[in-house]
């Protein structure tokens, strides 16, 4: 006898049959929980250790993850970001290899430039198992450091300074602090970031610090770092040293406080002047390159020391006294807030001439004849329609490419160890010099054709 529903005639299976269904369904449902439930799971991915081996720094490092044997991992991606100031973001993502319970990367820094020593580093792992799960390692973070040498450090607000050979620190450190005291008393400029200065004990332990540094270079200043290496031997650690160390922490604190995400950037005889200012009382050799300019009226137009000074050590050690010259009837002459304003000004991207135009009312030639007339120079005559130069911009480093330094200070070109200048490597003019070479080649090719 069939149960009938006597709503709508519609057949019921038989009871028993019912219940057979209702408990094979049960039972999946409970055969799928327990499978998915976390206890039945695969176990995370357990990490031995993550480390980073930099013995091969500057030239390379490697990332190195190992696993339980049990693992079984599908996919390795590394994650790493240096401690940089950017505008954009910098961090890498890497594929990794799988091979074994070992994974490994290196970073070829032969191939891209090396952050410099004291620049951190911060990373972790994503992993993928068989069964598509992810898991991300803990940040770990390592300091690059030169293991060459046993640093010393001595430090003061926002500012560290460290050396190995002779006794050097303190009194180093001592005429930091003095320049950063200039700057803020008679320039109204603060450090804004803490700032990392390693001493060497020659150019030549420096320059194997960093790839892709001229071979001349004396110094050079990581302003995306925050970071500043110099080759001053001891012996001239109470002389020159005491003029290149605030002169260079100048330039670095200019640039954090002019830093531009706009394309914005500083004359050359601005920012060289304003660092030789930093210095204090200007040496002797500025002094004797100012009296020779008034006297002979030798001095070079400004407006072509926007871009970059002279590669001649004469010429430039006059370039650099004249920027410091103009830079102090500017502070003398207006205050100090009308050249933050122009600095200010200047990171927003306007060319020099509008950012002086703004500030003080006149352009580069304006400011020109304005200082020789203080200076009781005769006025120049300025053609109306000058070729305009470009200035030239601070160079900065990215992880991916090759460090860059600033340009070298007067007192330094009067050494055998010269700050280092990039400021010249201009591939525009450098490119210049294949034109005679290409020639040669058209002429050769037309006369085989004929």
């Amino acid at each position: 006898m069939k149960a009938t529903n006597f709503t709508n005639g519609t057949n019921f299976p038989p009871p028993r049959v019912s219940a057979l269904r209702g408990s094979f369904f049960t039972l999946a449902l409970l055969l799928l929980t327990a499978v998915t439930h976390p206890l039945f799971a695969q176990s995370p991915i357990t990490v031995q250790s993550d480390t980073l081996d930099d013995n091969g720094y500057p030239r390379r490092v490697t990332f190195r993850l190992d696993v339980d044997d049990t693992a079984v991992i599908t996919q390795a991606m590394l994650h790493y970001d240096v401690s940089k100031v950017s505008c954009l973001e910098a961090a890498a993502d890497v594929p990794v290899e799988i091979e074994g319970t070992t994974l490994e990367w290196t970073w070829e820094m032969v191939r891209s430039g090396n952050p410099p020593p004291g620049t951190a580093v911060t990373w972790h792992w994503t992993l993928t198992d068989a069964d598509g799960n992810t898991q991300t390692t803990s940040p770990q973070t390592h300091t690059f450091t030169d293991t060459r040498y046993d640093w010393q450090t001595v430090a003061a607000d926002n500012l560290k300074l460290h050396w190995y050979e002779g006794n050097v620190g303190p009194g180093l450190l001592e005429a930091a602090v003095a320049g950063l005291e200039r700057l803020e008393d008679e320039m109204g400029i603060e450090l804004q970031d803490e700032v990392n200065l390693f001493i060497y004990g020659d150019t030549a332990d420096m320059r194997d610090a960093v790839l892709y540094i001229q071979d001349w270079a004396g110094g050079v200043a990581f302003t995306d770092y925050n970071v500043i290496l110099m080759g001053i031997p001891p012996s001239q650690a109470n002389t020159w040293g005491q003029d290149v160390v605030p002169h260079e922490l100048a330039h670095l604190v200019i640039a954090q406080y002019g830093r531009s995400c706009v394309g914005g950037s500083r004359p050359n005889w601005l920012e060289e002047g304003l660092a030789v200012y930093a210095e204090g009382e200007p040496s002797a050799s500025i002094l004797a390159d100012i009296e020779r300019g008034v006297a002979d009226n030798s001095f070079e137009p400004l407006r072509s020391l926007n871009g970059a000074f002279s590669a001649h050590g004469p010429e430039a050690g006059i370039a650099y006294s004249q920027s410091y010259s103009t830079v102090a009837y500017l502070l003398e002459t207006h205050g100090r807030e009308p050249l933050q304003h122009l600095i200010l000004t200047l990171a927003e991207g306007k060319s020099t001439d509008a950012a002086l135009e703004e500030v003080y009312g006149f352009n580069v030639d304006g400011l020109e004849l304005a200082w020789r007339a203080h200076m009781g120079l005769p006025s120049r005559d300025i053609p109306p329609t000058p070729t305009p130069i470009n200035p030239a911009a601070i160079p900065t480093i990215v992880p991916e490419g090759l460090p860059a330094s600033l340009p070298t200070p007067p007192a330094a070109a009067a050494t055998a160890v010269p700050i280092a200048d990039t400021s010249s490597n201009n591939p525009g003019i450098c490119n210049l010099g294949l034109v005679p070479l290409l020639l040669v080649g058209f002429l050769f090719f037309k006369r085989r054709q004929s």
